[in-house]
């Protein structure tokens, strides 16, 4: 499962004990966890951070989790959802299966079927890893997530790691827009004591739209920077 590695997550639960116990699981896969007390606040974070993987308790205050999953499925059919419930609460159940959610599993949570739930979205993570962005001088750029590598045909196009990470970024958010925020968040990960720069960040933009199509990127005024596709 090395490919959990490079996703994040959002694992909301409303007992603290329970909360540190599985976060610090959680940490020994993902890349990030992020962590929400209650169902507003899972929200909250889902739109700032835009995680791969959400892990809900279905019984938690102000909005449940079933609610939440409802919310994201709204405009998201990607990111991999994950429910925990104190009980097999079937109506819950055939919801869940409408909402295309990854799995249902019943607490408290033992290693075995959490495992496997982490297996299935490793599993499904590595089969949309490669995806069509552009036809352009009849052949299709590709980007293959899992090898980080960008593709015109079968020409492998060089990219910075700073480079690789921003495209991620761009289609791991792919119909969103993108703010400077998220690009310095994501891209400047491990050296976020780095001063935050805009014009570090725009120069990165124009060494990444060298290599790409005309208007692959498009500026979003006051915004941030939006990935322009036809896939």
């Amino acid at each position: 499962m090395n490919e959990l590695g490079k996703m994040t997550l959002l694992y909301a639960e409303d007992e603290p004990a329970t909360l540190k116990l599985h976060t610090e699981y959680f940490e020994n896969y993902f890349k990030q966890v992020y962590t929400a007390e209650n169902g507003k606040q899972a929200l909250a974070i889902y739109k700032e951070k835009e995680p791969d993987v959400v892990v809900l308790d279905i019984n938690m205050p102000l909005v449940n989790g079933l609610e939440v999953s409802r919310e994201i499925r709204k405009k998201d059919k990607k990111t991999q959802i994950v429910l925990l419930t104190a009980r097999i609460d079937k109506e819950a159940f055939m919801e869940a299966v409408e909402l295309g959610l990854t799995a249902y599993l019943e607490k408290p949570i033992t290693r075995r079927p959490m495992q496997a739930a982490l297996a299935k979205i490793s599993d499904a993570f590595t089969k949309q890893s490669v995806g069509k962005l552009w036809f352009f001088d009849d052949q299709f750029f590709t980007w293959d997530k899992n090898k980080q590598e960008l593709c015109h045909g079968k020409t492998e196009i060089h990219l910075t790691k700073k480079e690789k990470q921003l495209l991620d970024l761009f289609v791991s958010s792919r119909h969103r827009n993108v703010t400077y925020q998220q690009i310095y968040e994501y891209v400047w990960f491990e050296d976020q004591d780095k001063e935050y720069s805009e014009n570090t960040i725009k120069t990165l933009i124009k060494g990444l739209r060298d290599k790409l199509p005309p208007q692959a990127i498009k500026n979003v005024y006051a915004i941030g920077y939006h990935l322009n596709t036809k896939f």
